[in-house]
C-alpha cells in the first residue's frame, strides 16, 4: 500500500486507514456511527474506513481545497 501512496498525486489522494487509500474528489463527508465507528463516505454512498490518527488529515486536506 505503501509503495502505491507515494506514487500518487497527494492533492488528489490521501490515506484514510492502513488498507485504503481515497480519491478526495470523491469524499462527501466523514462520520461517526453509534458504535463510535469512523468511516469515509463517497458520494457514491459507498463508506470506507476511516483510521483513528487519519480524521484530522483528511479533513485538512479537504479544507484545502
Amino acid at each position: 500500500m505503501q509503495s502505491l501512496e507515494v506514487r500518487l498525486d497527494p492533492a488528489r489522494f490521501i490515506r484514510s486507514h492502513r488498507s485504503t487509500i481515497v480519491n478526495l474528489d470523491h469524499v462527501m463527508e466523514l462520520r461517526t456511527d453509534d458504535a463510535e465507528k469512523q468511516g469515509v463516505v463517497l458520494r457514491n454512498g459507498t463508506r470506507l474506513p476511516l483510521g483513528r490518527g487519519r480524521r484530522e488529515a483528511i479533513e485538512q486536506a479537504l479544507g484545502n481545497r
